[in-house]
């Protein structure tokens, strides 16, 4: 696929830009860039970029630069967003980048005709151009350069209920860390009521300890830190369900590769499907019948309105929306008709919504997803009123299976409710859509078939040996945004990762504001306001016991470990991590 990058900025001084340009070349597509910017074609990465001045009309002498002068500032911008318009189309890409919000208007009057614009869902909307909409009912708009995945049939067609161990004789390594809310625990009963044989591996593996007549190994995302790999990749087909969507995509570019997958399993967000270098294919959170209960008449519940999720109690940030939503339903229908929680186990969770008439899904402005919470609300036979999220109307049927959110989600509520027989029917109707087409029973065998037609592959080519410190980063696979202090080429050694010298943003670091911070040059003048502005890491190659001291100091809850001289210190911050105990814990 030919893309282009749209850039309103100096691109070669923006890393974010960047790193994506990167990140999107390396998995096979063409890329180009068009900036603002003065002087002819050039390339940045190994990238062509064409710049366009920002001046207009350039040049002309006296008469240009007294035209340039009566121009008001809108009329300067206008101008020269068509301009870049033009200079983009013209590369011929059938998708285009915005690299900020503000260029997404000029990626969109590019894309006119039959291209198509990728952005991040919390930046503003490219209306029919736009991939996060146009994916999920057109699978060939975002397709992985490694060839497309299964076509979706069945998953609005009602199908027979998967018999228990039609599957016998196939033998899976699962692995991931089995917590109770990674969605893998749910996938691992349903295999083993499918009949496979299931070795689980939870803290890592060793390709040469795979059990003889191993058919394939899966891979499930889970908390950090990733999963262990050591050995040689045997040629035994690997998937990797993946089921974040655009703020996880990065870390989970890494783990394709790390793990020599061979396939991915998309949960949602299904736009993000050509980012990856191998086949891609649709796979849905589903219905886990051993954690939901629908056996609750729906009149004899008790809960009106039910969710359970993060940050509902808490002001603003990335669901703030979510708790004006619960905010207002608590207000409308009084504490005692709705129950709202978040940080609860799987089993609370379950019988709230058993007990509940309507579920509220709200999934946040950063990646669309379709959460489980969709499938966990139709299981229990409640309900679903969710945001319109892109691809839930290729699972089940608006109006007939749930009901999308109005702006007036107070008022909604009520007027559902005042009809208990006609909510009753969507309830139903959902419930027995889910039971037919959406338990995980239904997904092992979309698993299975998926495995079927993957092409297994030994290891691909690893990049070249890397610097000790640049290794032990690439370790804490999560780690996107980087500030180094003395400067070695860790931008070369972590092509997909944002890598800024100290120099070009010491003016902006705050204290915790920096994702990771690498000394390479202890004897630096901001070392310490650097140190102050790491929120996860503080690696160290230079002087390590001098940044030992000081990161003791500012962060005493530190962490550190130190391991072929690179000190790594873990500053805890909250993050999607778990601890050794938190999974063991679980184990059968």
């Amino acid at each position: 696929m030919r893309v282009c990058l749209v850039s309103l900025n100096r691109y070669h001084h923006d890393k974010r830009a960047r790193a994506l340009a990167r990140s999107v070349r390396r998995v096979g597509h063409e890329v180009s860039v068009v900036a603002s910017g003065s002087g002819g074609p050039g390339e940045v990465d190994g990238i062509a970029i064409t710049y366009v001045p920002s001046r207009h009309p350039a040049g002309w002498g006296l008469a240009g630069k007294v035209m340039r002068r009566a121009q008001p500032a809108w009329a300067r911008r206008v101008v020269h967003a068509a301009r870049l318009a033009r200079a983009a189309r013209a590369t011929g890409a059938e998708l285009f980048y915005p690299t900020t919000a503000a260029a997404v208007p000029v990626a969109t009057a590019a894309a006119a005709g039959a291209a198509l614009v990728a952005r991040p869902p919390q930046w503003s909307d490219a209306g029919d151009r736009d991939l996060v909409h146009v994916a999920p009912h057109r699978p060939g708009a975002s397709v992985s350069p490694g060839g497309a995945g299964l076509p979706l049939d069945g998953f609005r067609v009602p199908a027979a209920i998967p018999e228990p161990g039609r599957h016998r004789g196939l033998r899976i390594a699962l692995c991931y860390r089995k917590t109770d809310s990674n969605p893998g625990r749910y996938l691992e009963s349903a295999l083993h009521r499918a009949g496979i044989t299931v070795d689980l591996r939870t803290g890592g593996l060793d390709w040469g300890e795979l059990a003889p007549g191993t058919d394939a190994v899966v891979f499930v995302e889970g908390p950090y830190p990733a999963l262990e790999i050591t050995g040689r990749k045997p040629r035994v087909p690997v998937a990797m369900w993946v089921h974040h969507g655009d703020h996880h995509l990065m870390t989970n570019l890494r783990l394709v590769d790390r793990y020599g997958v061979d396939a991915v399993l998309l949960a949602h967000s299904w736009h993000l499907a050509h980012r990856f270098g191998v086949p891609v294919h649709r796979f849905p959170f589903g219905v886990p019948p051993e954690l939901v209960d629908a056996s609750i008449p729906f009149a004899a519940r008790r809960h009106d309105a039910a969710m359970v999720g993060g940050q509902l109690r808490r002001s603003g940030g990335t669901y703030a929306r979510r708790q004006q939503l619960v905010h207002d339903v608590e207000q409308a229908l009084g504490p005692g008709r709705v129950t709202f929680e978040s940080d609860v186990d799987a089993a609370t969770m379950a019988a709230i919504y058993a007990d509940a008439r309507i579920v509220l899904n709200e999934g946040g402005t950063r990646h669309y997803p379709i959460t489980m919470r969709v499938f966990e609300a139709v299981g229990s036979g409640a309900v679903l009123l969710t945001d319109d999220l892109p691809g839930t109307d290729v699972l089940f049927a608006p109006g007939e299976h749930y009901v999308v959110l109005e702006d007036d989600v107070a008022s909604q509520v009520q007027r559902l409710l005042a009809d208990l027989p006609a909510l009753e029917r969507v309830a139903s109707a959902g419930h027995r859509h889910a039971l037919a087409a959406h338990t995980y029973d239904h997904r092992v065998d979309r698993l299975v078939a998926v495995l079927a037609g993957s092409a297994a592959t030994t290891e691909r080519p690893q990049p070249p040996r890397r610097s000790a410190i640049a290794a032990r980063i690439d370790a804490d696979v999560e780690v996107q945004r980087l500030t180094v202090i003395g400067e070695i080429g860790l931008e070369e050694e972590l092509p997909t990762r944002e890598v800024w010298d100290v120099a070009d943003v010491v003016e902006r670091l705050a204290p915790r504001t920096m994702e990771a911070v690498a000394v390479c040059d202890a004897g630096s003048p901001h070392l310490e306001r650097a140190v102050r502005s790491a929120r996860r890491y503080v690696y160290a190659s230079a002087d390590v016991d001098a940044v030992r001291s000081l990161v003791l100091a500012v962060h005493p809850g530190a962490t550190i470990d130190e391991l072929d001289g690179v000190l790594r210190a873990d500053l805890g911050a909250e993050s999607y991590r778990a601890n050794v105990s938190d999974w063991t814990a679980t184990l059968p």
